[in-house]
C-alpha cells in the first residue's frame, strides 16, 4: 500500500471521528437546550396557572415529667418557643426561651408554684403542662400565648401562669426576663355539700 494510500485512509478517519465527536457533541447541546426549556416551562406554569401551597407553621407542645423535674414546651411568640421546667424539690416553675436570630437562651422568667399551691415546703409531687391563651396586650403588658398549668398531685390544688414575654425585645436582640404571671388557681378535690336538713 503506498505512503500517499495510508496518509489518505488515516485523513478520512480523522474526519470521521471529528464528525462524530462533533455530531454527539450538537446532540448534547440539543438535549441540554430541550431540558432547559422545559424546565423553564414548567417553572413558568407553576408560578403563573396554579396557587403557591403555603403550609401553616406545626405548633407542637410536649411534657415529661420525672420524680424530680417536670418539663415542657409551648409558643411564645410565632418564630419561638418557651422551655418550662419545674423543680419538684424546690417548686421553682421557670420558662426560658431562644431567641432564633440570636441561636441562644435569651429570655427567662419564673415562679414559686408553692406559694399559689398552699404546698408550702419543699418537695412537691407536681404535674405540669402547657395550654394555649391569647390576652389582650399593650407595650405596657405583653403576654405569650401560652399559659403553663402545675398540679400539685398530694393536695389537687393547680395553678395557671402566663408569660410577659416582649416579642419587640426579640427584634432587637435584647434580653428579657421577669416574674412570671399567676392568673387563677383551683383545686381538683370536689367540694361535697350537706343538705342541712338531713
Amino acid at each position: 500500500m503506498s505512503k500517499t494510500h495510508i496518509s489518505n485512509t488515516q485523513k478520512h478517519d480523522d474526519s470521521m471521528e471529528m464528525n462524530t465527536k462533533s455530531h454527539f457533541a450538537n446532540v448534547c447541546l440539543a438535549i441540554t437546550a430541550l431540558a432547559s426549556v422545559a424546565v423553564a416551562a414548567y417553572l413558568f406554569g407553576q408560578s403563573t396557572s396554579q396557587p403557591r401551597v403555603m403550609f401553616s407553621p406545626i405548633e407542637a407542645t410536649a411534657a415529661e415529667t420525672s420524680e424530680r423535674f417536670s418539663m415542657a414546651t409551648g409558643p411564645v411568640s410565632d418564630d419561638a418557643e418557651g422551655l418550662f421546667l419545674l423543680d419538684h424539690n424546690s417548686g421553682l416553675l421557670q420558662c426560658n426561651v431562644i431567641y432564633p436570630r440570636a441561636g441562644r437562651f435569651m429570655a427567662s422568667f419564673s415562679a414559686q408554684v408553692g406559694e399559689a399551691l398552699g404546698a408550702g415546703g419543699k418537695g412537691g409531687q407536681y404535674l405540669m403542662m402547657t395550654g394555649l391563651a391569647e390576652f389582650r396586650q399593650s407595650s405596657a403588658t405583653p403576654a405569650a400565648p401560652s399559659v403553663v398549668y402545675v398540679l400539685d398531685t398530694a393536695t389537687g390544688n393547680y395553678a395557671c401562669y402566663g408569660i410577659p414575654f416582649n416579642r419587640v425585645l426579640v427584634n432587637s436582640n435584647r434580653p428579657q426576663q421577669g416574674v412570671m404571671q399567676l392568673i387563677a388557681t383551683g383545686t381538683a378535690n370536689p367540694v361535697i355539700t350537706r343538705d342541712p336538713s338531713r
